[in-house]
C-alpha cells in the first residue's frame, strides 16, 4: 500500500508539473528605467530615456509628484501621474509565466511653466516580459493623439503577490496522507 501511495505521489508530482502557469497579481512596479518616442509625422521625432526611478503602486491613483521625481527642464516641469478622470481605472498587472501586461490607461503627463501647463493622458495597455526568478520585467506601449504617436517603456522589477495553490490540491493531499496512515497501521 505505501508503494502505491508513492506511485500516486510521483504521478502527482508529474501531473502538476506540468500544470499551466497560473496568473500573479503584480503589486507594485519599481521602476529603473525607460523611454519615450514621441512621432509627430512630418515633423519628425523626439525620443529621451527616464533617467530617475520611481515606483507604480497598482491599485490606486497616484498624484503627482508620486511616481517619479518631477523633471525641470527649460523651465517648464514634467512630472508622470496616475488619476481618475471617470474615464479610466487604476493601474493594474498581472503575470503569467514569463509574460507581464498591465492596464496603465490612467497615465498622465502634468506640464507647468511659463509657455504650457495642463496635463496629457500618456497611458496604454502595455505588454511585455517577466523572469519569474528576479522579478525583472520589461514594458511597453504606444499612445495615439489626433496628430502625433507616442511609444512608451519601462523596466524594473515587479512586486507580485504570492499565487495560492487551487484547494482541490489541498483536498487531495490531505486524503492522500490519510491514506498513507491508515496503510501504516495496518502494516504495524
Amino acid at each position: 500500500m505505501i508503494q502505491r501511495a508513492v506511485v500516486v505521489l510521483a504521478l502527482m508530482g508529474i501531473v502538476f508539473s506540468s500544470a499551466p502557469v497560473m496568473a500573479a497579481t503584480v503589486t507594485q512596479l519599481n521602476i529603473t528605467g525607460g523611454s519615450i518616442n514621441l512621432n509627430l509625422g512630418l515633423l519628425g521625432s523626439v525620443s529621451g530615456n527616464f533617467t530617475q526611478n520611481g515606483t507604480l503602486v497598482m491599485g490606486s491613483f497616484q498624484p503627482p509628484p508620486d511616481i517619479f521625481p518631477p523633471v525641470t527642464v527649460d523651465g517648464h516641469t514634467f512630472s508622470i501621474f496616475s488619476q481618475s478622470s471617470g474615464l479610466f481605472p487604476a493601474p493594474s498587472g498581472e503575470t503569467s509565466g514569463t509574460a507581464i501586461n498591465a492596464d496603465l490607461t490612467s497615465l498622465f503627463a502634468g506640464i507647468s511653466g511659463p509657455l504650457f501647463s495642463g496635463s496629457l493622458n500618456i497611458g496604454g495597455l502595455a505588454f511585455g516580459s517577466y523572469d519569474p526568478l528576479t522579478g525583472a520585467f520589461s514594458l511597453s506601449w504606444t499612445h495615439v493623439y489626433d496628430i502625433a504617436s507616442a511609444g512608451f517603456s519601462l523596466e524594473g522589477t515587479a512586486d507580485v503577490a504570492p499565487v495560492p495553490l487551487p484547494a482541490a490540491i489541498g483536498l487531495f493531499a490531505t486524503g492522500l496522507l490519510g491514506v498513507i496512515r491508515v496503510a501504516r497501521r495496518r502494516m504495524a
